[in-house]
């Protein structure tokens, strides 16, 4: 009798487990619409919040973004295609500007990190203002957004100084924290 109350116990045990991680897996990706992904920062662009060949996890689709937000947004080269991290600055309706390297957003100078490694490199063919760490104000239209990477020198291309305004349906996942459990923001 005692050993098949164990048995019992067991399998009770074992199927309440599977079905608090069913449960907690279908909560964490909203019922099979998001979906985790891991990516691995392949460059400098995002110093100094994320450094070269450090691991993050984002959520695909994005969902609600907010400014300051780190999406991952498609970029197309030629026949190439990539997946470029960057920093959500400017959403529609904003308007952006950039004063040595300091966003400015609506007027207010915004706080998030970033780097400029050469400080003498201000110009570049490829950038859409002369001045790379000082242009606009640029007004943010509708469905598009400004993206940037946290440095601010030629090693942060692709982005909005470059490229101009990204198209919201470009953005492809949301970058929430690293995979040793560092928020991202």
């Amino acid at each position: 009798m005692k050993g098949s109350r164990v048995v019992t116990y067991i399998r009770v045990s074992f199927w309440l487990v599977i079905a608090v991680f069913v449960l907690g897996a279908l909560w964490a990706t909203r019922f099979g619409e998001r979906i985790p992904s891991i990516y691995v920062q392949t460059g400098v662009s995002m110093e100094p919040t994320l450094a070269q060949g450090e691991y993050f996890v984002a959520w695909s689709p994005a969902g609600r973004m907010e400014r300051g937000d780190l999406v991952i947004f498609r970029f197309a080269r030629g026949s190439r295609e990539f997946h470029v991290l960057r920093r959500l600055v400017a959403l529609p309706g904003d308007t952006v500007a950039m004063d040595s390297g300091v966003v400015v957003l609506n007027g207010a100078p915004q706080p998030w990190p970033f780097d400029i490694a050469s400080p003498g490199a201000w110009r570049s063919e490829l950038a859409i203002e002369e001045n790379i760490y000082t242009w606009g104000p640029w007004v943010v239209p509708a469905d598009s957004v400004v993206l940037l990477s946290d440095r601010r020198d030629m090693l942060g291309w692709p982005d909005s100084r470059f490229v101009g305004f990204i198209p919201t349906d470009e953005i492809l996942a949301r970058a929430v924290f690293t995979v040793r459990g560092r928020r991202l923001r």
